[in-house]
């Protein structure tokens, strides 16, 4: 082969590489199909199972570690510190999971909770072929996010916080990577939680990396900025029943490009001392969703299933351990909410 003809072939064999990263993208993102590519689709199917069996309605609520992605201003009413852990179902070698945690600062003039949250979403054994469809090999496909936040309840209404948060990609030796900055706001009144979340917020986060193509420099995509608000209610006791009730309905509003908005709401209800929870929710354009919760001491495990309209249905399994007065946390849990 001359030299120029291997230049060609070389040429046809990035491109079709780069048709695999493409290809790879859109199938990953494929619940959220409607996000048109965007490079944050990944994260935007939401986490936890909590929230999943919610129908991914959790910004005006606030209340679990998930919220350093969701609001991070719910940090701040937080009470105590914990871990927790997602792991989804595998779909097509693709698996997707979630880990975080909170710690509780008292002692600062403004307490609050700082959170740490890491999204990852890995698909292996992608093949790479060439534009004759010989097989070149294989590689793993990778995107994360990593979260870093801080939220402070500055009086017995009104709680503020921050996320910054990383995306990185990578896949076959192309990678591309970008900082971001989420904002919130939680007011709590009665039984009434009213949240709002800015994503990505001042304009935007730019990805950044080095083409897959020789001497083709370096390239760099969007994530647009996007307002999410959301209004809860806690109920505890309705009509003297032994329960307790929580409710969210969240919206998604895209602020740059193409204007998309979306509808998350979700109700859960714990009974037998706050011990065991059922939940149900509607994410608008993809599924009913259901869901279920434990709560042994410091101990939750939650279970969720979204049954999708158009895609391959979705399962999800969190737990999460906090640390504290063990007796306090098993039940009355709604007096931590609504103090």
């Amino acid at each position: 082969m001359n030299r120029t003809a291997a230049k060609s072939e070389k040429r046809r064999a990035n491109n079709a590489q780069l048709f695999a990263v493409s290809f790879s993208l859109l199938a990953l993102s494929c619940r959220l199909c409607w996000a048109s590519g965007e490079s944050d689709a990944f994260a935007l199917t939401g986490i936890g199972a909590r929230s999943g069996g919610m129908g991914n309605a959790e910004i005006g609520l606030a209340d679990e570690i998930e919220t350093v992605y969701y609001n991070p201003a719910g940090l701040g009413n937080l009470t105590d510190s914990g871990l927790t852990a997602m792991y989804q179902a595998p779909e097509l070698s693709t698996s997707r999971g979630f880990a975080g945690f909170n710690a509780r600062l008292d002692r600062l003039k403004l307490p609050g909770s700082i959170g740490f949250g890491w999204l990852r979403l890995n698909s292996s054994d992608i093949e790479l072929t060439n534009a004759n469809e010989q097989v070149l090999g294989s590689d793993t496909l990778t995107d994360d996010l990593y979260l870093l936040g801080y939220g402070v309840r500055l009086s017995s209404i009104l709680a503020v916080g921050a996320s910054l948060k990383y995306y990185r990609f990578a896949f076959d030796g192309f990678s591309e990577s970008g900082l971001g900055f989420d904002a919130g706001l939680q007011a709590r009144w009665s039984i009434f939680r009213l949240g709002a979340a800015f994503t990505d917020f001042g304009g935007g986060t730019t990805l950044t990396g080095s083409s897959i193509f020789p001497n083709g420099g370096n390239v760099s995509d969007k994530v647009p900025a996007r307002f999410r608000p959301g209004v809860g209610v806690v109920m505890p006791d309705p009509f003297d029943w032994p329960i307790l009730v929580n409710a969210d309905i969240d919206a998604l509003a895209k602020l740059q490009g193409s204007q998309d908005a979306r509808i998350f709401s979700g109700v859960e209800v714990w009974t037998y001392q706050e011990r065991v929870a059922l939940r149900t929710g509607f994410e608008q354009a993809v599924g009913p969703t259901l869901g279920f919760g434990i709560r042994l001491g410091p101990f939750q495990i939650d279970y969720s299933f979204l049954l999708s309209l158009n895609l391959p249905d979705e399962h999800r399994i969190s737990t999460t351990f906090r640390f504290g007065d063990f007796d306090r946390m098993s039940g009355n849990v709604h007096e931590n909410l609504t103090r």
